[in-house]
């Protein structure tokens, strides 16, 4: 478009200095074309101003959206991160709150326990201390029953019992009476007391005075009251014993339920707590990396508004330079018409022509301009046929100055185009490139994302299933307590049995023996004749002859209840210490599956975040993709054609360089 508009100034000049032209009539004449040729730059310059004015409108709507959409992107972000921030706290200082709160439940249960193992202890010994009154009073109203049973004659081989047995039961009469003191007064006189001293010092002497009376058909009415009296009291006692083993018991349990309900209660509001704190870490966590996403955000934006503010800059200056560069090529060629298409102008030229005679043409000019014409309209070249058209109007000189010009141009318009077909390969080849790379990243990204999926989904389901173990573990455990609990009444009732078994059978044992021990095995009768007619006699008298056998087996009997009781009892200790073993074992297993259902907390939530990560990198993976989409079509709408018609191109210019270089020899004089 220079050089045609420098080739009308040319013309322009040479008309006004008189040059030789060729006269033409209406439309054909030379300066009609150039007046033409004028007007098409004029409205080609329009057009292209009208397309920059656009353009600079959608690049200033582009930079006021820009700033104006990134501005407030960059505000969000930081309202967003301001609001996080604070629940970010909040999130902290709530976790640390509930820290310390189970740090109080903990101490609190640790309290509760030690109050029960230390009310075991007590109604340990309490059921002990009981338990021995118990059997004591049972002692002494057994002894008070023998001593009036002996005295009352109810029983005669009570008094044909050993010294040392009756000596044992005066003496254990004689402890309790010692042990109540002054309790007794209302129950024994003194004379009661003076017959229970003798009774106490010599109680098989009182014993055979009571046979003696029995003999004679009375009894010592009073010792009998008296041990009977004795007897009520001690029962009242045994009774008061047994209510208070009763009543301890019951406090024992009703202390025991409260207590173990109590640490119950704070365990299940522990984890509560701790289940609590770790969905409030997580979700503090999780806040912070979108903080930090956030700030990412901001970051990118910030310099995406600074590259705005550069580009906006550098159009405006652009914008304003070019709008005065094309506004004074459009008042040239204006003026220019001006010039040439006016009345005066055409009234002048009218006049010119008119009187000029048509000169011989040079032939070596029209063959040259043959030959550039015909490569011009071989190649559509607007250019060529401008230049002939100008040939026509201009002399030589001129002529092969433009044609050296336009050699010039078409030789650096080939440059260019190789220049920018190499471009082009270059930016194909390194599109393909980019491509490969991010499509083997998406993919990595896309296989991270699914293998951290079905990690997520195992950790869940690992935490389901030891979760399962841990209530399981529990439930066993409560399980195997009742258990204990039953075995251990089991072993009580067993033992209890096993000593009233003793006591019958040892009883069982003293009758036996007080016949088949002192009496002997044959009693022989009186030798006697029975007269004739008379019934026989008794014959000689034999004790049983199992009698002694009896006792041995009763013996060994009660031999086998006493190691019975003794293997029970070993047994029932073995059941304490293995049920003492399950419990510590229980509970470290317990607390091993919480330790890992904790553990499985933390790689789950860092398996999440993770998975974001990858995912956010996964979705720049994609839009990557789609701006190297974008890049590829905008470089192949600026490269196809240039590429596909390369090779036309570069021969079309050859032949038109070889056309140039042919009218410049001729021109020059060659043929």
């Amino acid at each position: 478009m220079q050089v045609i508009s420098m080739i009308a100034l040319v013309l322009t000049a040479q008309l006004s200095a008189g040059a030789k032209i060729m006269a033409q009539q209406g439309k054909d004449r030379p300066v009609s074309k150039v007046v033409n040729m004028l007007k098409s730059m004029q409205e080609t310059l329009e057009t292209e101003k009208a397309a920059d004015e656009d353009m600079y409108e959608d690049l200033s709507c582009w930079c006021k959206e820009n700033k104006q959409g990134k501005a407030t992107e960059v505000k969000d972000a930081e309202a967003v991160i301001s609001r996080l921030g604070s629940e970010v706290e909040e999130l902290k200082a709530s976790t640390e709150s509930l820290a310390t709160e189970m740090e109080t439940l903990a101490v609190e249960v640790k309290k509760a326990t030690a109050t029960l193992d230390q009310a075991r202890i007590i109604h340990g010994n309490k059921m002990d201390e009981l338990n021995a009154q118990e059997s004591e009073l049972n002692a002494e109203i057994t002894a008070v029953s023998s001593a009036a049973t002996a005295v009352s004659g109810s029983g005669t081989s009570l008094a044909q019992m050993p010294e040392g047995h009756w000596q044992k039961i005066a003496a254990t009469i004689q402890a309790a009476v010692e042990k109540r003191g002054s309790l007794l007064d209302s129950t024994l006189s003194f004379r009661d007391r003076e017959k229970l001293d003798t009774f106490f010092k010599d109680p098989v002497k009182v014993l055979k005075e009571a046979s003696l009376l029995q003999t004679k058909g009375d009894t010592d009415g009073e010792l009998v009251g008296m041990f009977n009296a004795m007897k009520e009291d001690f029962e009242g006692d045994l009774s008061a014993v047994t209510k208070q083993l009763a009543r301890e018991k019951g406090s024992y349990e009703e202390l025991m339920k409260s207590k173990k309900e109590e640490i119950e209660a704070g365990e299940n509001s522990i984890e509560s707590k701790r289940m609590q704190r770790a969905e409030k870490r997580q979700d503090m966590i999780e806040k912070k990396h979108a903080m930090e996403e956030k700030q990412k955000a901001i970051a990118s934006a910030q310099e995406f508004l600074a590259l705005v503010e550069e580009k906006c800059s550098i159009s405006d200056t652009e914008w304003v330079e070019r709008q005065k560069t094309r506004q004074a090529e459009i008042d040239s060629v204006s003026q220019a018409i001006e010039v040439l298409d006016g009345e005066d102008a055409h009234a002048l030229f009218s006049k010119t022509y008119s009187f000029l005679q048509e000169d011989s043409m040079d032939q070596r000019l029209k063959k040259a301009s043959s030959i550039v014409a015909r490569v011009g309209k071989s190649h559509s070249d607007d250019r060529l046929v401008a230049l002939v058209a100008s040939a026509e109007i201009k002399g030589m000189e001129k002529v092969k100055a433009a044609i050296d010009e336009m050699r010039e141009a078409l030789k650096k318009e080939q440059q260019d185009e190789v220049a920018k077909k190499d471009f082009c390969v270059s930016g194909f080849n390194d599109i393909a490139a980019k491509k490969a790379g991010v499509e083997s990243e998406k993919s990595g990204h896309s296989s991270q994302v699914d293998k951290l999926e079905i990690k997520l989904n195992d950790i869940s389901s690992d935490a389901s299933d030891t979760k399962g173990k841990v209530e399981a573990a529990q439930k066993d455990l409560k399980t195997e307590t009742e258990d204990h609990k039953k075995e251990l009444k089991d072993f009580a009732a067993t033992l209890a049995d096993q000593k009233a078994s003793q006591v019958v059978l040892k009883k069982a044992l003293a009758k036996l023996k007080e016949f088949y021990e002192t009496k002997p095995a044959f009693i022989q009768g009186k030798a006697t004749q029975t007269p004739e007619g008379v019934p026989a006699g008794f014959s000689d008298y034999k004790t049983s002859s199992n009698g002694l056998k009896v006792l041995q087996i009763l013996q060994d009997v009660i031999l086998e209840t006493k190691a019975m009781e003794k293997e029970t009892t070993r047994a029932k200790d073995v059941a304490i210490k293995d049920y003492s073993k399950l419990v510590a074992a229980s509970e470290k297993d317990i607390g091993a599956l919480e330790k890992e259902l904790n553990n499985l907390a933390m790689v789950k939530a860092q398996t999440k975040s993770d998975l974001l990560a990858t995912k956010k990198s996964l979705k720049g993976d994609e839009q990557d993709l789609v701006d190297i989409a974008a890049e590829t079509a905008d470089l192949h709408e600026d490269c196809d054609f240039l590429m596909k018609n390369f090779e036309l191109r570069k021969s079309a210019r050859t032949d038109e360089l070889e056309g140039l270089a042919q009218a410049k020899a001729i021109l020059s004089g060659s043929k």
